[in-house]
């Protein structure tokens, strides 16, 4: 693996992907949209400006010798994907469509796509969901992201593209942007609290998810890019399960505000998850992947990382 090419690589995984990988050696291309801002400790990096969603664009975005394509641009929020469901339509899956028909016209054989838990939705009958768990989507998004898990099945692989699916839990740490209102609920909480010591909840306090620190979702891209499990996707998660009121009592405890910590329990929202946690043990068993960070540490990290104002 000598070049990659990353979709996204501005973004808060892409970015911290697209460094990891510089510090092993490897040339990283970044394809991003015109007014994306570069990361600090990315100037150097090469460009290239398409949007994902024109076959026209993509088609002037030419790169040779690229050994495999990671796939992180979308819109990735569930709430937002209501509101302006277009939007996941043209940049999940038209966008998914148009990146492996880039891969194909540039010859590149490998692709990694950055898919979610939330296409798996609700299973009372579980906590626990592996890659053979019957998939729910109750979103626009969660529908967007299984429908590129097909794109990737039915149409990529056919025409001789390796692909790998890595099914991201609720990634969190240093370099997110805490001030999206709609997505990342450890950076959604965070960000109230750093304004005012009362959290509004929208949704029952026992709903729960499964928390992965950034540097544990770097891990496990590096182990799929580097391993031999091909056309397969892998839950990318910790196996760990935390209620929403767990997160915020631990998030109060690491910014020292847990003696005036209040909680506003308020209505949910359409297409919210009462939970699921990842089942590891295919990435752990084939990839060699092993979560490292827990929560309380990167919960600390993430805040300290926020309080010092990075950068990373």
């Amino acid at each position: 693996m000598k070049k990659v090419l990353i979709t996204g690589g501005f973004g808060f995984v892409g970015t911290l992907l697209a460094k990891h990988l510089l510090s092993k050696g490897i040339e990283v291309v970044v394809l991003e949209h015109s007014s994306a801002p570069v990361p600090k400790g990315l100037d150097a990096i090469q460009v290239i400006q398409a949007d994902i969603t024109s076959e026209e664009s993509m088609r002037g975005a030419s790169c040779e010798r690229i050994d495999a394509v990671l796939h992180l641009a979308a819109q990735s929020s569930g709430p937002r994907s209501f509101s302006i469901p277009v939007q996941d339509v043209q940049l999940n899956i038209l966008g998914t469509l148009n990146t492996i028909n880039w891969c194909l016209a540039n010859r590149v054989e490998r692709l990694l796509f950055a898919s979610s838990f939330v296409i798996y939705g609700d299973h009372p009958d579980r906590e626990k969901v592996d890659e053979q768990t019957c998939c729910r989507p109750k979103s626009v998004y969660a529908t967007s992201k299984l429908a590129c898990e097909h794109l990737l099945m039915n149409y990529a692989q056919p025409k001789g593209i390796k692909w790998n699916s890595l099914r991201m839990f609720n990634v969190y740490g240093p370099g997110q942007d805490i001030s999206k209102p709609d997505q990342g609920v450890v950076g959604i909480f965070m960000n109230m609290l750093m304004k005012a010591d009362t959290v509004q909840v929208q949704g029952s306090l026992e709903r729960y998810r499964d928390l992965i620190f950034i540097d544990d979702v770097i891990q496990g891209w590096d182990k799929c890019l580097f391993g031999t499990r091909l056309n397969e996707a892998f839950n990318l998660g910790t196996a760990e399960k935390t209620t929403y009121r767990t997160l915020i009592q631990s998030l109060a405890g690491v910014m020292g505000i847990a003696d005036r910590l209040a909680i506003d329990e308020q209505a949910g929202t359409a297409g919210d998850m009462m939970g699921c946690v990842a089942d590891i043990a295919k990435i752990k068993s084939q990839l060699g992947f092993e979560p490292k960070v827990a929560l309380t540490e990167g919960l600390g990290r993430m805040f300290a990382w926020i309080r010092d104002g990075g950068p990373l």
